[in-house]
């Protein structure tokens, strides 16, 4: 058993530096403080807890933002989303920092250090600044974290003992006092006997070293999985422009469809709110024809659906939103057995986003055993799958009447059929229904109804 913890320090100037570049001299205050900086702005002399006078002093190009965290909370809870791919039990800190547990990983990661290895992959895609380590306690991989180096691959207990004790997340008045009287590590503080221990630390800090130690259980506040896709991506800077977004909106789509991948899921329903400076907030719905997945399809749909949008006020975050979610590889039915090309469904989705959901239909199925009812005309976005409910072969060529015939020209090919239904709509029919062949030898749809004969439809 073993725990993994990550901790990601400076979210917000990752998040920065992804939308700007990490060319330009970039920094976040908080209360007019430079509290993180990129390598750019260091190198011109710009240091943590300057003041903005002296940053703009020292380097006047520097460009500053203020700290925003709610931005960071929400990016924050996504990747906590994400770890749970890596393991079913993740856990959270308020210093931005993820505990995943190793339980039950063996089958998948022979060592705690692959684990670890996959983690660190999926998260340097994003761009991400991180620091990590693992121990057999979540407060021990917390502690080691900080100092890397003192992690080696084989051993996950020695380095703890180790660590340096302002590394851990005792008081640092208390850690001063401590290291005056010439304890420096944890190894030397446990040399003490416990009475000494928590006369001089207390009960909390004494709680929290035997928590490192795994001689007290460490109380977590797991993450629970998500069930419908909902997010919110605030900007950096007010965008007044479709074109400025298009960025944002592509690393969204990339975080929906890992999101639908995890869960091997699809959909063909997203909406999409804008938040505006001053002004209200604005829905899209972005539908489609068929189950999309991929960040590409989804993409093209938002760009082609915000060609005909006019922002009214400045964008200061947007958030995406997904209830429609259906298994991979579930397509939409339609009435026709054999399904569109993938031609046919983009030229669908172009028309249905470009003329809105009101003017482009589909013919589906619909439950219902009269033939004149058995079709209806539905949204390319309606995904309601309904196969015929019949084993009975069905006419292509539907007439939009009944025609009366003589029925001594036909040959009667197959058994009767008998449809009686629609009596509670007041449009009841009782008929039996046959296969014949005509007298040009055509393949009818022929009925009975009332002693009558009348042709209802063609074969092809």
């Amino acid at each position: 058993m073993y725990w993994i913890y990550f901790e990601f320090p400076q979210l917000a100037l990752d998040l920065l530096m992804r939308e700007r570049g990490s060319q330009e001299a970039l920094a976040i205050h908080h209360n007019k403080q430079i509290t993180q900086a990129n390598l750019a702005a260091k190198q011109l002399g710009i240091y943590l807890g300057c003041s903005l006078n002296t940053a703009y002093q020292l380097a006047p190009q520097l460009q500053v933002f203020q700290q925003q965290q709610s931005q960071c909370s929400h990016y924050f809870a996504q990747l906590a989303q994400q770890a749970l791919t890596y393991s079913p039990q993740v856990a959270s800190h308020p210093d931005f920092g993820l505990f995943i547990s190793g339980a039950g990983m063996d089958g998948i990661y022979p060592k705690p250090s692959l684990h670890l290895e996959q983690l660190t992959q999926h998260y340097q895609q994003q761009q991400l600044s991180m620091r990590f380590a693992y121990a057999n306690t979540p407060l021990a991989a917390r502690w080691l974290a900080r100092a890397p180096q003192l992690n080696p691959a084989d051993s996950v207990s020695t380095p703890l003992a180790e660590l340096n004790l302002s590394l851990s997340d005792l008081p640092s008045q208390q850690v001063a006092s401590l290291q005056a009287m010439g304890l420096y590590t944890i190894k030397q503080l446990c040399a003490l006997p416990r009475p000494e221990l928590r006369k001089r630390l207390g009960e909390h800090c004494l709680s929290l070293l035997d928590q490192a130690l795994g001689q007290q259980a460490t109380p977590l506040d797991f993450i629970k999985a998500a069930h419908v896709y909902s997010r919110r991506f605030p900007l950096q800077a007010d965008t007044h422009s479709v074109q400025g977004l298009m960025f944002a909106l592509k690393q969204a789509c990339q975080d929906f469809q890992h999101w639908l991948r995890q869960r091997q899921l699809s959909s063909n329903l997203l909406r999409l709110d804008f938040a505006f400076r001053g002004k209200p907030q604005q829905s899209l719905p972005i539908k489609s024809a068929r189950l999309l997945q991929t960040s590409q399809d989804w993409l093209a749909l938002l760009a082609l659906k915000l060609e005909a949008v006019k922002l009214p006020a400045a964008v200061q975050e947007f958030s995406l939103h997904c209830h429609a979610l259906y298994p991979l590889g579930q397509d939409v039915n339609s009435l026709f057995k054999a399904p569109p090309s993938k031609g046919d469904q983009l030229l669908f989705d172009q028309l249905h986003t470009r003329l809105g959901e009101d003017v482009v239909h589909r013919l589906n199925c619909h439950a219902d055993y009269r033939p004149e009812y058995a079709s209806r005309y539905s949204s390319l976005a309606q995904h309601t799958p309904q196969d015929y409910p019949l084993p009975f072969a069905r006419p292509c060529w539907l007439l939009p009447q009944l025609k009366p015939i003589d029925i001594r020209r036909y040959t009667l090919l197959s058994q009767a059929e008998r449809i009686a239904s629609g009596w509670w709509d007041g449009h009841s029919i009782n008929r039996d229904y046959y296969m014949a062949q005509s007298p040009d030898q055509g393949l009818a749809w022929v009925c009975q109804e009332n002693q009558q004969w009348f042709l209802h439809g063609w074969f092809s």
